[in-house]
Protein backbone atom coordinates (compact mmCIF):
# COMPACT_ATOMS: atom_id res chain seq x y z
CA UNK A 1 0.00 0.00 0.00
CA UNK A 2 1.54 3.29 -1.06
CA UNK A 3 1.82 6.27 1.24
CA UNK A 4 -0.52 8.30 -0.97
CA UNK A 5 -3.15 5.58 -0.89
CA UNK A 6 -2.92 5.48 2.90
CA UNK A 7 -3.36 9.26 3.20
CA UNK A 8 -6.26 9.22 0.73
CA UNK A 9 -8.04 6.59 2.80
CA UNK A 10 -10.67 7.95 5.18
CA UNK A 11 -9.88 5.08 7.57
CA UNK A 12 -6.49 6.56 8.46
CA UNK A 13 -8.13 9.95 9.15
CA UNK A 14 -10.84 8.30 11.26
CA UNK A 15 -8.27 6.42 13.33
CA UNK A 16 -6.24 9.59 13.88
CA UNK A 17 -9.30 11.59 14.96
CA UNK A 18 -10.54 8.82 17.22
CA UNK A 19 -7.12 8.47 18.86
CA UNK A 20 -6.89 12.22 19.53
CA UNK A 21 -10.44 12.46 20.87
CA UNK A 22 -10.26 9.34 23.00
CA UNK A 23 -6.73 9.88 24.22
CA UNK A 24 -7.03 13.54 25.17
CA UNK A 25 -10.73 14.27 25.47
CA UNK A 26 -11.56 17.93 24.94
CA UNK A 27 -8.69 20.12 26.04
CA UNK A 28 -6.39 22.71 24.51
CA UNK A 29 -3.92 20.18 23.13
CA UNK A 30 -6.69 18.11 21.54
CA UNK A 31 -8.23 21.14 19.84
CA UNK A 32 -4.81 22.29 18.59
CA UNK A 33 -4.15 18.83 17.17
CA UNK A 34 -7.56 18.88 15.51
CA UNK A 35 -6.84 22.30 13.99
CA UNK A 36 -3.43 21.15 12.77
CA UNK A 37 -4.98 18.01 11.32
CA UNK A 38 -7.61 19.97 9.45
CA UNK A 39 -4.99 22.43 8.23
CA UNK A 40 -2.92 19.49 7.05
CA UNK A 41 -5.98 18.07 5.30
CA UNK A 42 -6.62 21.33 3.44
CA UNK A 43 -2.93 21.59 2.50
CA UNK A 44 -3.02 17.99 1.30
CA UNK A 45 -6.08 18.71 -0.86
CA UNK A 46 -4.31 21.71 -2.34
CA UNK A 47 -1.14 19.72 -3.08
CA UNK A 48 -3.05 16.69 -4.35
CA UNK A 49 -4.06 18.42 -7.56
CA UNK A 50 -6.97 17.44 -9.73
CA UNK A 51 -9.05 14.54 -8.57
CA UNK A 52 -10.41 11.69 -10.61
CA UNK A 53 -14.11 10.95 -10.50
CA UNK A 54 -13.53 7.44 -9.17
CA UNK A 55 -11.43 8.61 -6.20
CA UNK A 56 -12.90 11.98 -5.26
CA UNK A 57 -15.32 10.56 -2.70
CA UNK A 58 -12.56 8.88 -0.70
CA UNK A 59 -10.47 12.02 -0.85
CA UNK A 60 -13.10 14.52 0.27
CA UNK A 61 -14.73 12.40 2.97
CA UNK A 62 -11.50 12.30 4.99
CA UNK A 63 -11.89 15.79 6.54
CA UNK A 64 -15.45 15.37 7.83
CA UNK A 65 -14.62 11.84 8.95
CA UNK A 66 -11.68 13.24 10.95
CA UNK A 67 -13.92 15.73 12.78
CA UNK A 68 -16.70 13.21 13.44
CA UNK A 69 -14.33 10.55 14.73
CA UNK A 70 -12.70 13.11 17.06
CA UNK A 71 -16.19 13.89 18.38
CA UNK A 72 -16.96 10.20 18.90
CA UNK A 73 -13.57 9.75 20.58
CA UNK A 74 -14.11 12.48 23.16
CA UNK A 75 -17.66 11.26 23.82
CA UNK A 76 -16.30 7.78 24.57
CA UNK A 77 -13.56 9.37 26.68
CA UNK A 78 -16.17 11.31 28.64
CA UNK A 79 -18.31 8.23 29.22
CA UNK A 80 -15.42 6.05 30.38
CA UNK A 81 -13.48 8.54 32.45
Amino acid sequence: MSRLHLIDSPISWVLAGLAIGFGLGVNDVSVWLLALGLGGYVAYLWRHGEVKSETEGRLFVAGPAFILSWTVGFIIHGLLF
